[in-house]
């Protein structure tokens, strides 16, 4: 992106390229030389709260430390300010990532000694196998594919490894279960568990939590055991966090990830909280649709066609190719492009009830006014 056009646009452009996890050398000395041109008009405080924003901020820290990029020949003093802020995000998610790491590890373990069917989704897995450094993507939690009885198997299992389902208390020192109502809501209408959670001490982590997926599809209905069994079923051995466990297949991990995508940027009580647009998960697609072989993408073709997620998924494409050209396969693209396209300016459709924006999309990715915007968003009940 080389715009040069209002502030706003140049502020973006340069949150895009510090953020960019493909930055090469001849990238990063163009980046150089931007900086210094427009070192008296960027905002520093809008690029570190927008990097922290959209979770992108440890790659920020990555990309200036590795490139030196505070530093230009024709100037004394360093282009970049509170630079050692921008390196100590990057340093502190290195090592929360080990720390998590090594207690994902013992719930991958666990998953594998009870021979049950699982696939493992994001997080770690896609840390170690699809960005050049794992300490680049800020993790939260662990996400398993599994069915309900399966779940609640392994969820037994981790109580002995300190977990319980429920939410943290306020002082974050302990697990309160959820209540009745919530529990009954989330079963009828959530095609995920409520998290197991566990408090943390490592000072980088403040708590480790374990969600359970039982449907990958958009929306909950019927078939969605034999849908996830379907999907298990084509799962591939890998090793992560240093141990075997499973993932999906490279097509439904594409199918996966965009489907996610849309679910969080569709739905009002993403949009309530403010993270329905987040840099990091178009960055996640960009990642995993760039390796896509033209067999691949004919299969994420069919494999859309049949699970009826078209939308969703050109939807995750259609923007993750306009943010970071060139990483999503024409082919691809075009083989999951609807006719009516109105899913791209529109949000509620996994909710059965679509309204329109009336702002731009690339308006709204750095906006904080969003929420206002819908204003019929609202949260999931977790109390």
């Amino acid at each position: 992106m080389t715009n040069h056009g209002s502030p706003f646009d140049q502020q973006a452009e340069t949150l895009l390229l510090l953020s960019d996890p493909w930055l090469s050398p001849d990238r990063a000395e163009f980046l150089r030389h931007r900086l210094r041109e427009l070192r008296g008009e960027l905002d520093w405080g809008w690029l570190i709260d927008q990097a922290a924003r959209h979770k992108v901020l440890p790659l920020v820290g990555y990309n200036v430390n590795r490139f030196r990029l505070f530093k230009h020949p024709e100037e004394e003093f360093d282009t970049i300010p509170y630079r050692w802020v921008l390196t100590a995000a990057y340093e502190a998610n290195r090592r929360r990532n080990e720390a998590l790491r090594d207690e994902f590890a013992v719930i991958l373990k666990a998953a594998e000694s009870l021979k049950i069917p699982y696939a493992l989704r994001k997080g770690p897995l896609l840390g170690e196998r699809l960005y050049p450094e794992a300490g680049l993507r800020r993790m939260q939690d662990i996400d398993l594919l599994m069915t309900r009885a399966d779940a609640a198997a392994l969820g037994s299992a981790l109580s002995s490894f300190g977990y319980s389902q429920g939410k943290l208390s306020a002082d974050g020192t302990k697990v309160e279960e959820f209540s009745r109502g919530t529990r009954r809501f989330w079963s009828l209408n959530v095609n995920n568990a409520l998290p197991y959670m566990k408090p943390s001490t490592d000072p980088y982590v403040e708590w480790v939590e374990v969600d359970f997926c039982h449907d990958l599809t958009p929306s909950a209905g019927p078939g969605g055991e034999e849908r996830t069994m379907a999907f298990l079923a084509r799962s591939v051995p890998v090793v992560v966090c240093g141990v075997p466990a499973r993932r999906l297949s490279v097509e439904d991990e594409i199918v996966d990830l965009c489907v996610h995508l849309h679910k969080e940027a569709d739905a009002r009580h993403y949009i309530a909280l403010g993270t329905d647009l987040m840099l990091s998960k178009f960055m996640d697609v960009a990642c995993a649709a760039s390796r896509c072989t033209p067999d691949q993408a004919r299969n994420v073709a069919e494999r859309v066609a049949e699970l009826g997620c078209q939308d969703s998924v050109f939807y995750a494409l259609h923007y993750t190719q306009e943010l970071y050209p060139g990483t999503v396969p024409g082919e691809l693209l075009d083989a999951v492009r609807p006719a009516d396209r109105s899913v791209l300016v529109e949000y509620g459709h996994l909710e059965g009830k679509p309204a329109p924006w009336t702002s731009t999309f690339s308006e709204r990715l750095f906006s904080t006014r969003r929420v206002a915007e819908a204003s019929d968003a609202r949260h999931l009940p977790v109390k």
